[in-house]
C-alpha cells in the first residue's frame, strides 16, 4: 500500500501572507512614487529656484519614507525569525507575543508590554 505524501504545513502561513502583501503594499506605492516623479515636467523656462523645487519633488518621490523603511526592514526581520523558529516570542524578553496582536502587527517583534517600554524610550 502506498503512503500517501504528506505535505508539510507552514504553522506561519497567515502571518507570511499578511506580511508579503505589506510588503507588497509599500513596494508598489514606491513604484507609484517614482512613476510620478519621472512624469513631472521639466522644461527649460523654469529659473533656477524651479528647478531646485523641482529635483526636491522628484527625490522626494522617488525615496521611501523612514517608516516605510523601518516597516519594510521590520518586515524582512520577520522573515527571518520565521526561517529561524523564533517568530512569534517577543525579541526583549522571550514572551510568546500574542496571537492578536501578530494578526493585527505580523512584523512586531516585541510583545505589549515591551513595545510599551520600547515607546517610552526604555528599551535599547
Amino acid at each position: 500500500m502506498a503512503k500517501a505524501a504528506t505535505k508539510k504545513t507552514n504553522p506561519y502561513q497567515f502571518f507570511e501572507d499578511a506580511l508579503r502583501a505589506k510588503q507588497r503594499e509599500l513596494l508598489d506605492s514606491y513604484e507609484r512614487d517614482k512613476a510620478a516623479g519621472n512624469a513631472l515636467p521639466d522644461d527649460g523656462i523654469q529659473d533656477l529656484a524651479d528647478k531646485a523645487a523641482s529635483a526636491y519633488s522628484k527625490e522626494l518621490n522617488f525615496s521611501l519614507s523612514d517608516g516605510e523603511r523601518n516597516l519594510l526592514m521590520s518586515i524582512e526581520e520577520a522573515f527571518n525569525r520565521m526561517r529561524e523558529g523564533s517568530y512569534g516570542t517577543c525579541t526583549n524578553c522571550n514572551n510568546v507575543i500574542g496571537e492578536k496582536r501578530l494578526q493585527a502587527v505580523p512584523w512586531t517583534s516585541f510583545c505589549i508590554d515591551c513595545q510599551e517600554l520600547q515607546e517610552k524610550g526604555l528599551l535599547s
